[in-house]
């Protein structure tokens, strides 16, 4: 072989590794979140397959699809597992309470799990032979104000039903109070509130005891008991005792670590005032508690404000707010 003919394998070599892979570079979908059309949030599905739905992802090869039963948070089957492509897919699936999410793919990337959707399959909800239960929600976080109150959906010629409440992730846990039986009835005030639980997990299930004989399984749902406040927000910038010019001012501060035994998701909000027991505040659209660490406040008119930032978790607990740092805005 030639040494011209060498030289030009090299060219055509280096060429391709430079160019060439370009090709082969997939997409960074990671913080992307694929989109779940069908089946829609707490809908009631007769046809069988059911049709499940997304939207494409761009960068997305493929898709997986999780359904499980009868939620993520107390998975007693796990009925689908499968990765597929294209937008569209079928699966039969008998009556019963399911949770569905999707997690879009490529050769390099995960994107982050879709919005779980609740849905159940069969005319009523979850089927004869199972409990569907309604309140509280499954992973549901509670401080001191729980109420004890306990609810389900009817069963089809179910005589009578038995409640449970365990300390614990299951039903392994010991009993907060015995077992309650009772007819007919599909909801119960356990006798207990938020100031009788530790702050802890717990698992309450209940089982229908048919007429003629049989009974279901216990369906079971998990909850959350947090008292604990979350420890106050650290504010950033504008650091305390700033001078700057007026205009869109970006607000940041940080969540230390909860100390909570629970510890619930946290969210938290700024106030931006004139004053430092902060009666005249700032107008902030939207002012709600998020997940954002970080705010863009328009301040157009000169002179000095005070900001402050407030913390809350998702059972309730509502921080007492920051020291206020102040601004000064020319």
């Amino acid at each position: 072989m030639s040494r011209k003919y060498i030289n030009r394998l090299l060219v055509l070599f280096i060429s391709f590794s430079l160019f060439g892979c370009k090709d082969f570079i997939e997409k960074n979908i990671s913080e992307d979140t694929p989109i779940l059309v069908l089946p829609s949030n707490n809908a009631t599905i007769n046809a069988n397959p059911v049709h499940i739905k997304w939207e494409e992802l761009e960068g997305a090869t493929k898709y997986r699809i999780e359904i499980v039963s009868p939620e993520f948070g107390n998975i007693q089957s796990f009925p689908l597992d499968s990765i597929v492509t294209g937008t569209n897919f079928y699966f039969g699936l008998d009556s019963a309470q399911y949770e569905i999410r999707i997690t879009a793919m490529n050769a390099g990337f995960s994107s982050k799990p879709s919005a779980i959707k609740r849905f159940w399959v069969g005319t009523s909800q979850g089927g004869g032979n199972s409990v569907v239960l309604l309140s509280p929600n499954g992973n549901a976080y509670d401080n001191e104000d729980f109420n004890g109150n306990f609810s389900w959906g009817i069963v089809a010629n179910a005589e009578s039903y038995t409640f449970e409440l365990h300390e614990s992730n299951t039903f392994a846990g010991p009993n907060v109070i015995p077992p309650i039986d009772q007819i007919g009835i599909t909801g119960i005030n356990a006798g207990i509130t938020g100031n009788d639980l530790a702050e802890g997990t717990y698992c309450w299930g209940v089982k229908a005891y048919l007429i003629g004989g049989g009974e279901t399984n216990f369906s079971k749902r998990i909850f959350y008991i947090d008292k604990t406040n979350s420890p106050l927000a650290s504010l950033s910038s504008p650091s305390n005792n700033s001078a700057i010019s007026t205009g869109t001012i970006t607000f940041t501060w940080s969540l230390p670590a909860d100390i909570g035994v629970v510890q619930s998701p946290r969210t938290s909000k700024i106030q931006v005032a004139h004053d430092t027991g902060f009666t005249d505040l700032v107008e902030i659209t939207p002012d709600v508690f998020d997940d954002e660490n970080t705010k863009e406040i328009e301040l157009l008119t000169p002179g000095t404000y005070y900001w402050r930032v407030i913390v809350m978790d998702e059972a309730g607990n509502i921080t007492t707010p920051t020291t206020y740092f102040t601004l000064t805005l020319s």
